[in-house]
């Protein structure tokens, strides 16, 4: 059975935002614009122009980072005062709310693949090179969890006719919330051909995203408790402030 408390000051959680992984946009594939020329040769068979280069392949976009899980909120300022306070002690909930989750990283976009060379005659000499194929976009960097949210420092003065602290806390810090996982690249272009039918090298490998930060759990509160014998006999002032971080 839950515990039931008589004041809740607790920050609220993190309001969760998941988004789908964003990916890298992938190139855009050269088509037989990419190809190089064919080469041409006289009818009397000298060489009248090489055949052309294949044009390098597009490089594929990287994904954009992820973002953040939103951060717990901290725990409310109350001050409570009576001048006659009777019954149980007072139950109090003081805690942080809990950080949200980060999102992940998408897929970084695919190169495209290089353009193949022109056919060469026998009149013309040497290796028209293909086209290298275009890099991968990198992964998207991973979003971090949300930071837990800090309780709050209690403080409570009561009178001499209490034999016993009339207020119970459960004070806790917030939780983090889990982060990310960090995207991976996409796949590079393939080289084009030479004019002798060999390919040229793939596009560029891509990184994956990067790891997340770490993020923080909350402050867990304090309490601190004094009698004072100059206030009425059932006197009870509780005092919750919102804890700052230095």
């Amino acid at each position: 059975m839950a515990t039931s408390y008589d004041l809740n000051v607790s920050g609220p959680d993190g309001k969760p935002d998941p988004v789908t992984p964003v990916n890298g946009k992938s190139a855009t594939p050269l088509g037989p614009e990419g190809n190089g020329a064919d080469g041409k040769a006289t009818y009397t068979g000298k060489c009248e122009s090489p055949a052309g280069p294949g044009q390098p392949g597009n490089h594929g976009c990287s994904a954009p980072p992820a973002t953040a899980g939103a951060n717990g909120l901290d725990a409310f300022s109350v001050v409570i005062t009576c001048d006659a306070y009777s019954g149980a002690p007072l139950k109090l909930l003081n805690a942080g709310g809990t950080g949200a989750a980060g999102n992940s990283g998408g897929r970084g976009g695919d190169g495209s693949d290089g353009g193949n060379a022109g056919k060469q005659p026998k009149a013309c000499t040497g290796t028209i090179p293909g086209g290298y194929g275009g890099g991968a976009g990198n992964g998207g960097n991973a979003g971090t969890g949300g930071n837990g949210g800090n309780a709050g420092d209690i403080v409570v003065v009561y009178g001499p006719g209490f034999t016993d602290t009339p207020v119970s806390a459960d004070s806790q810090g917030g939780t983090t919330g889990a982060s990310g996982t960090p995207g991976d690249p996409g796949t590079p272009g393939k080289g084009g051909l030479d004019s002798a039918g060999d390919p040229a090298p793939i596009g560029a490998t891509g990184d994956y995203g990067n790891q997340p930060g770490t993020p923080t759990a909350g402050y867990g509160g304090s309490f601190v408790a004094n009698q004072d014998n100059t206030k009425p006999s059932t006197y009870l002032k509780v005092s919750v402030s919102s804890h700052v971080t230095p």
